[in-house]
């Protein structure tokens, strides 16, 4: 039997990086002989909640809380032949034979200059984060076995700044495909609320630019959804967001269903995307989508995407045969213009390849890379 230890600190609110981690914890699970155990700290966190959220069969993976820091991950993981986790700035350590590094996010370069620059700018916080994060790449170099990146843009990023190689693993997108629901007069986006530095989802950009666009496409509404984290800085922006959208057909659904998500993609006729908006993705490839899970899902529902042209979201769409990519306000208003008077024949097409780019990234090719990958290390 192979026993293997997976750890996330990431609970707070469930995103595409958790469903990517179960997911790949569901696939390897179903290899014979092998026994995966999710060690995690959150007192909040609960397996049929992630089950039903997700739609993940997680019945042949365990889930085991410690309350302790680093000596008692070591403690767990000590005689265990495969240790997997995902993190983001903080090195975690193990004592299993194996180990697999999920690292998220593209970081730009840090140094001297850009450590001390946060300093006199009083970002004491992100600066600390900065030392954390430079040694996690240094740990990763000389003690993972496998480092995994959701897409080529993390992966260059990461070799680019730092001279970490990993191997991209894109994630398993969930065919949201629902016959019998007809296409509406909706624009939707979908990803996590919060206020945070990073993959900030910039829907004040997306609202403003439906408030321009208003006028242009009469009877069409907005549809924002994805969970929503709890802390006053995201509570402060979403009732801005509201109260700058009040009196236009701006929809908020927070903590959705996975039921509710999918009839939401299946009736939207368009997909907006803008993390990234504004940003240089050279100097700050951590502020832009890092892939794009919910470009592709809507994808796979036949909508429409015009996201912005950065980070994965270039490697997910070819212009004008699946979706659009846009720069400024002013593009994405007039691409969407464009989409909502096509005639019928061209939406038909679109929409067909749109769904059928989903197709590349379904489960299946997710299993034979994942195995490919990380099979070697399913040794005893």
């Amino acid at each position: 039997m192979l026993r293997a230890i997976a750890y996330s600190p990431y609970w707070s609110s469930l995103g595409g990086g958790e469903r990517y981690f179960l997911t790949l914890l569901e696939i390897l699970s179903r290899r014979p002989g092998t026994r995966f155990t999710v060690a995690y700290q959150d007192p909040m966190l609960d397996k049929h909640r992630l089950e039903q959220f997700y739609h993940i069969d997680l019945s042949k993976i365990d889930f085991q809380r410690f309350e302790g820091g680093s000596a008692d991950l070591v403690r767990l993981t000590r005689g265990t032949d495969l240790f997997i986790c995902m993190l983001n700035f903080r090195s975690v350590p193990s004592a299993s034979k194996k180990c697999v590094q999920i690292l998220q996010i593209p970081y730009g370069k840090i140094g001297v200059a850009s450590v001390s620059e946060k300093l006199l700018h009083g970002k004491v916080k992100e600066a600390v984060k900065d030392l954390y994060r430079l040694r996690l790449l240094a740990d990763s170099k000389t003690k993972a076995d496998l480092i995994l990146t959701y897409s080529d843009f993390v992966a260059n990023a990461l070799k680019g700044n730092f001279g970490v190689n990993s191997s991209v693993l894109y994630p398993s997108i969930h065919d949201f495909k629902t016959e019998g629901i007809s296409k509406k007069k909706i624009i939707c986006s979908a990803g996590r609320f919060f206020s945070g530095l990073y993959n900030n989802k910039r829907y004040d950009i997306m609202t403003k630019a439906f408030r321009i666009a208003s006028p242009q496409l009469p009877g069409w509404e907005y549809h924002l959804a994805g969970s929503m984290s709890k802390d006053s800085a995201t509570s402060r922006m979403l009732k801005k967001l509201e109260d700058d959208n009040r009196g236009f057909p701006v929809f908020f659904h927070f903590n959705v269903s996975f039921e509710e998500l999918g009839r939401l993609y299946n009736e939207a006729s368009i997909f907006w995307h803008a993390a990234g908006y504004q940003v240089d993705e050279v100097a700050h490839p951590e502020n832009v989508e890092h892939f794009g899970i919910t470009t592709v899902e809507a994808m796979g529902a036949q909508a429409i995407p015009v996201a912005i042209n950065r980070g994965g979201q270039k490697e997910i769409i070819t212009e004008g045969v699946d979706g659009f990519l846009w720069e400024t306000i002013d593009e994405l208003v007039e691409k969407t213009v464009l989409i909502a008077r096509m005639p019928e024949n061209s939406l038909a097409r679109l929409r067909a390849n749109a769904s059928r780019r989903r197709e590349y990234f379904d489960l299946s090719n997710f299993q034979q890379r994942a195995f490919e990958l990380i099979g070697p290390l399913l040794t005893v």
